[in-house]
């Protein structure tokens, strides 16, 4: 059952050659040669014949077919490309737009802030200058209190000392001596 290494490769030299047919025996002329030729020509235009009357418009029809899909699936793709252009285009106008709104909105905030900030100092003035005005009055009705007081003293104290001057004999220099005291005493 085992062959040896020679036998074996004498047998597989052999089936090699007749499976290469003619071309097995080098490319000598032969008859054999020549019919094997013939019959693998003739089977090659047959196979294009029968591929281009059976498969070639079918073939062909298919490839067209994908390629039209394909063009088509370009143009999608193209037209879809062109949309998001349009869109990122129109997102980016409505950026701006927002923005543009923030920044008005934050403007409409900062001059109603300045506007209650104003009315709030303007109240504020209001006040402190009714308090002033307030403080001005109890200050002018002291100080009316304060003379009326004084000069109920002075008239008392005048009262007083011409009560001192009359009791006593008039005398100029005594009258003098007097004043000098009750001055003195006002003073003190």
């Amino acid at each position: 059952m085992f062959l040896d290494l020679a036998d074996a490769l004498a047998q597989i030299t052999d089936l090699v050659k007749r499976s290469l047919g003619p071309l097995g025996n080098g490319l000598t002329f032969t008859l054999d040669f020549a019919v094997d030729f013939g019959i693998q020509l003739a089977a090659t235009i047959i196979l294009f014949v029968v591929v281009a009357i059976f498969f070639w418009k079918p073939i062909t029809k298919i490839l067209e077919a994908r390629r039209e899909k394909i063009d088509q699936d370009l143009d999608e793709a193209e037209k879809a490309k062109e949309s998001a252009k349009e869109i990122e285009l129109e997102l980016q106008e409505e950026l701006k737009q927002a923005k543009q709104k923030v920044k008005d909105m934050l403007d409409k905030a900062e001059k109603d802030a300045n506007i209650k900030r104003d009315e709030i100092i303007n109240q504020a003035r209001k006040d402190a200058k009714n308090r002033m005005d307030n403080l001005e009055i109890e200050l002018e009705n002291e100080k009316k209190s304060m003379e009326q007081e004084i000069r109920k003293e002075i008239v008392e104290v005048a009262f007083q000392a011409a009560e001192k001057i009359v009791s006593r004999e008039i005398e100029r220099d005594k009258y003098l001596d007097v004043v000098d005291n009750i001055l003195k005493g006002a003073n003190e």
